[in-house]
Order: structure tokens, then C-alpha cells, then sequence
């Protein structure tokens, strides 16, 4: 308040913030004259970083999760699925979702250290346009992302729906992508003054002497025993792979390439007596070995601090004829999985197959793909060849993940007798007609 009763023009909370900073200007000037003591001066100035860390108040760390989806007359939103570090998350319904605009689906607060999303969206053909390219068409696309949160920081996280026009294959114009921003969250609490400082002196004024004040000398303390050093803050564990390649048993030269919350690539020595470490930052991983002669592998680790576990690849040598091949935006298999009637798990016989996918799998830059499941045309009504398709599918997909590859890399569709390779009419058409097929969505 002013003098005469009114308000003052600069209001309670700036001059608040002026008599804080007055109070710090005054002590750090008692010591500026006390210059007979000048370790004091070092003590006043830690004491004031002190409290002024104490002002700001660090919040524990927050993730914020967003969605942009397509234009909904042209796309509808069927599904979305979002899981962090494993836990399905609820969101908004798909009719909220698939309006126009970027949507916050959810906030909450997470621990320090790195995080995994993955995202499930699913969108269809919405244009009703029979003579389109795209009519009919489902696109399944899920997206795996890792990041790091922070105490004090808000982590906003994007998942958007993109158009690909410009996309040869009507399958592949649409695509998700993640987009990651961060801003501090911690406050500077100025509501509070700092703690009172120790008593000291007065500050003569100028012209005025002070006689000096006659002390009272303390008296003498007895030897005690010394107080314990104040704990320090616990450095976050390493985690550690012992890795192994080996061949009938003996170790054999390769190169390990480890990809998670950090990466790094690690050459495995032929011959090595004892397995080699690695060490990583706590956290989901993938592991891939690439070894000249045999099948590479990979396989996906949940590491945790403080632990050593063992990581041992029993490798293959590579046939010299190739049963999987990439061709345009597909990767054919020249030794098809072969189905019973009636029945989703391929026939025994396909491991050689499945293994040289996930060697192609490791060794090319192939991010996503799709399994399509086939029936004939006799395996039941059309519902029911329908659902065995998208069982087929999955079979195979639960054959690649149990063998180490990142389910977040693939999709399944069933398209039941719909796409037929062969004349139904034989035994050995409807064969050929019960199979899966690849197709590569994203490099």
C-alpha cells in the first residue's frame, strides 16, 4: 500500500520479488565489508544457492500423449491401441479420435529413464468409391517408439497419420510417425521467502563508529565422534549382456548390434574362452548377430540395473540357394508354407524357411511388414475362411516373434479366397491357393 492508502502500482507479488532481492543484496554487502573474514563470504554465497535451488520445485517427470488422424472424409478411424512400457493405456473412443484436429488423449506422470510406445491404429477406405484403388483396404500400421523422460520435464509425445500421395502401392499411403518435444514443467515458487540466514553483524552506517562488542570465548568441546559424510544420490545400475555366438558349440567371429535406450555395435572374437560383456542402460532391447557364412538371428531383451544376463546364439550356415527373395514391395517365398485344409499352423518342414526370413529380415533395412492369409474357396462359408486367413497369418507372425523379431515390425490381414494363386477346381489348386504372402511396407 501506498502512503495515502491506495494500492501500489506494482502489486504484492512483484514487490515481493524486489524484497527478496534486496535481502539477498544487503547480505551479500555484509560480507563484501567484512573483508577481515573472507571465507565467510564463500559460506554466504553457498547458502544462498542453497536456498535458492529450494525455490524451484522440480515435479516428478510427465508424458503427455497427442493424436492427429486423417481426414475423416476420406479415412474412419476403426481402431487405435496405445501401450507404454507394456501397459495399455485408455483413450478417447475412435468417433472422438477420427475428428478433425489433434487430440490430447491422455497425461500422466512416469518414473525417470527411458519408456516404450507403441502405437496401433487402423484405417479403412471411407470414400465408398468402388472403382477406387483403395476400396476395401484396411490399413493396419503400428509404430514402436523409444524415449527418455526427465524429473521436472513434460515429454509430449505425437502419434500422427500420415497421407502418402505420392505412394505407388494404395497399401502403403498411409503411414504413422511419432514426433517427441519436451518443456520444463518446474516452477520458480516465489510465494515463500528463503530461510532466514545466520546473525550477522551490523552494517555500520557511513561517519558512525561502532565499538566492537566484547565476546564471551565459548568454552572448550570435548573430542565427539565425527559425523558420517551426508549420502550421495545412488548412480542408476548398469545393465550387462553376456553374449556368445557359437557353431556346433565353438565361438565363432560376429558382429553383435545392440538397439534400445542406447546402441552400440560389439565384434565377438572366434574363439573367445569366456562370453563377451556389454554393457547398456537399463531398458527393452533388440540384439541382432551377423556372422559371414551363417544366418543371422535376433532377439529382443528386457534388461534390468544391476543384473548380468547371459545372451547365447546358436548359429546356422546359410544354404546356398535362397528360398526368400525381395522382389518390388514383396518377399517371395520360393518354397511356400504349406496348409491342411482347414487347418492355421503351416506343416511341419518350414524352420529352414522361417529362419532365412529372419535372416533377411536382420540383414535388410525392411522396417514393417504384412502377412496376408489365403484359403481356398472350400474351407467352409466365408465367414469362416475369412477368420482361418487372419488365423494363418498370426500363426505365422507368432512363429517370427518366438524366433526374435519385434512384433511391433509386423501386421497381419486375412483375405480368406478373395486373391486366388490357382484354380480352385483341383487338389493341387486349392494346395497352392492355402499359403501367406509378404509384403513389405516400409524400408
Amino acid at each position: 500500500m501506498c502512503d495515502n492508502g491506495t494500492p501500489h502500482p506494482l502489486g504484492p507479488p512483484l514487490l515481493d520479488s524486489l524484497l527478496k532481492l534486496g535481502l539477498l543484496t544487503g547480505l551479500l554487502a555484509v560480507d563484501a565489508v567484512r573483508a577481515e573474514q573472507p571465507s565467510s563470504v564463500e559460506q554466504v554465497r553457498a547458502e544462498l544457492d542453497r536456498q535458492l535451488q529450494e525455490m524451484v520445485k522440480s515435479p516428478p517427470a510427465e508424458v503427455r500423449l497427442l493424436f492427429a488422424g486423417l481426414d475423416p472424409s476420406g479415412f474412419r478411424l476403426v481402431e487405435v491401441h496405445f501401450t507404454l512400457d507394456g501397459k495399455p493405456l485408455e483413450v478417447p473412443s475412435v468417433e472422438k479420435l477420427g475428428a478433425p484436429g489433434p487430440h490430447v488423449l491422455t497425461t500422466l506422470q512416469v518414473e525417470d529413464g527411458p519408456h516404450t510406445l507403441v502405437s496401433n491404429v487402423v484405417y479403412m477406405d471411407a470414400s465408398w468409391n468402388l472403382f477406387s484403388p483403395t476400396s476395401g483396404l484396411l490399413w493396419n500400421m503400428t509404430s514402436t517408439l523409444n524415449f527418455q523422460t526427465q524429473r521436472g520435464l513434460r515429454v509430449d509425445v505425437k502419434a500422427t497419420s500420415v497421407l502418402v500421395p505420392e505412394a505407388k502401392d494404395p497399401r502403403q499411403k498411409v503411414k504413422l510417425s511419432h514426433d517427441v518435444t519436451a518443456e520444463m514443467i518446474a516452477k520458480l515458487e516465489d510465494s515463500m521467502p528463503p530461510e532466514p540466514l545466520p546473525e550477522r553483524a551490523p552494517v555500520p552506517d557511513a561517519g558512525v563508529a561502532i565499538a566492537p562488542v566484547p565476546t564471551t570465548p565459548e568454552p572448550t568441546k570435548t573430542p565427539s565422534t565425527p559425523e558420517p559424510p551426508p549420502a550421495t544420490t545412488a548412480q542408476p545400475q548398469k545393465a550387462k549382456l553376456l553374449v556368445r555366438a557359437t557353431v556346433l558349440r565353438k565361438p565363432v567371429a560376429a558382429t553383435l548390434s545392440v538397439r534400445g535406450a542406447t546402441s552400440q555395435k560389439v565384434a565377438l572374437k572366434r574363439g573367445a574362452k569366456t562370453p563377451t560383456p556389454v554393457e547398456v542402460t537399463p531398458g527393452e532391447y533388440t540384439v541382432d548377430v551377423i556372422a559371414p557364412g551363417f544366418l543371422a538371428q535376433t532377439r529382443r531383451v528386457v534388461l534390468s540395473g544391476g543384473n548380468a544376463q547371459p545372451l547365447e546364439f546358436t548359429l546356422v550356415r546359410a544354404p546356398k540357394k535362397k528360398l526368400v527373395k525381395e522382389k518390388n514391395d514383396r518377399l517371395e517365398l520360393l518354397k511356400p508354407l504349406r496348409f491342411p485344409q482347414g487347418k492355421e499352423a503351416p506343416l511341419p518342414g518350414g524352420n529352414v524357411l522361417l529362419e532365412q526370413l529372419v535372416d533377411t529380415l536382420v540383414r535388410s533395412p525392411i522396417q514393417r511388414i504384412r502377412i496376408e492369409g489365403h484359403t481356398d474357396n472350400q474351407e467352409g462359408d466365408e465367414s469362416a475362411r475369412k477368420q482361418l486367413s487372419e488365423a494363418r497369418a498370426k500363426t505365422v507372425a507368432e512363429l517370427l516373434v518366438q524366433a526374435g523379431v519385434d512384433p511391433a515390425r509386423i501386421e497381419t490381414t486375412g483375405l480368406a479366397d478373395t486373391r486366388p494363386k490357382a484354380p480352385n477346381i483341383t487338389p493341387r489348386g486349392r494346395e497352392l491357393n492355402r499359403r501367406v504372402e509378404l509384403v513389405i511396407l516400409e524400408r
